[in-house]
């Protein structure tokens, strides 16, 4: 639902969602099938239940002169039987799991400026908490793992996504009539990451360089930041013909990123490196 307040040249809007979602089917053969139970003398399979859950979002946006636009929403997601995924023996085969529920909570707004003479761009920023409740509810789990999942049956844990503050930003100036300047930056404030093994193990299988951009303290990755930047020119115009010529810049300052951390098979994603791209592009 949404209204409109001409006075305030405002627009307010509240939504609801009612979700269901039936589990993953990636190896739910596999992990269903009773010969896996050859691989573990300590194993425990429960069936996977399709997920449900109430999506709750309210927010506002509020224009300024024609010129700012300024975008803010709260929400919050209550979901029973969180659907996840888990590796097989630390293995490329996933397969899907559950746990009781989860909780995912936060806000999010966004500064947009239109058009203010030569400017334009935008700034944003997000906070996010999320957990996920004990005990599991589905899935198969094999040695350790599912004496874990017997013994503990109640606390919670961050969802792989709760990354509490993530900022981005981009700028656009008109030098000339022909030529623009673009400058941005994106920054998070890190995700959680479970590594089976010590600091130790971590750094002899990733070196030093991985390594220090991890809080094995807290469990979460380091933020992350990289700064970047373009510069185009249009440098012939005609009425069906246009040729463009740019260069982009990426993560200037250089920072090793770890995006998301986990194992040899569970998803390690790091960010590039300072790169430089020059495009030439004809449109007619």
């Amino acid at each position: 639902m949404g209204r409109y307040l001409p006075s305030l040249n405002m627009v307010v809007h509240a939504s609801f969602d009612r979700i269901f979602q039936t589990p993953s089917s990636e190896n739910i053969l596999i992990s269903s099938s009773t010969q896996i139970e050859a691989l573990s003398n300590q194993f425990l399979r429960l069936p996977v239940q399709p997920s449900m859950g109430n999506y709750y979002e309210g927010g506002l946006t509020q224009s300024f002169f024609e010129r700012i636009r300024v975008d803010a929403n709260v929400y919050r997601r209550d979901v029973r039987n969180y659907a996840d995924d888990d590796q097989l023996l630390n293995t490329g085969v996933s397969y899907p799991i559950a746990f009781d529920k989860a909780v995912i909570y936060g806000a999010e707004g966004k500064l947009e400026i239109v058009r203010l003479k030569k400017l334009s761009g935008f700034a944003s920023y997000s906070y996010m908490v999320g957990n996920a409740w004990l005990p599991v509810t589905g899935g198969l789990f094999l040695g350790a793992d599912a004496g874990n999942a017997l013994s503990q049956e109640a606390g919670h844990f961050p969802d792989s996504q709760d990354q509490r503050n993530t900022v981005r930003t981009r700028f656009s100036y008109l030098l000339a009539p022909r030529i623009r300047f673009a400058a941005g930056a994106a920054y998070g404030s890190g995700l959680p990451f479970e590594f089976e093994g010590t600091a130790t193990d971590a750094l002899a299988q990733y070196g030093p360089e991985v390594v220090g951009r991890l809080n094995f303290a807290r469990g979460r990755v380091r933020p992350v930041l990289a700064v970047n930047s373009s510069i185009g020119a249009d440098i012939y115009k005609r009425e069906k013909v246009n040729v463009r010529l740019q260069a982009d810049g990426d993560n200037l300052n250089n920072r090793l990123n770890v995006i998301d951390f986990g194992g040899l098979f569970s998803g390690n994603a790091i960010g590039p490196a300072r790169s430089f791209i020059v495009r030439l592009n004809t449109s007619f």
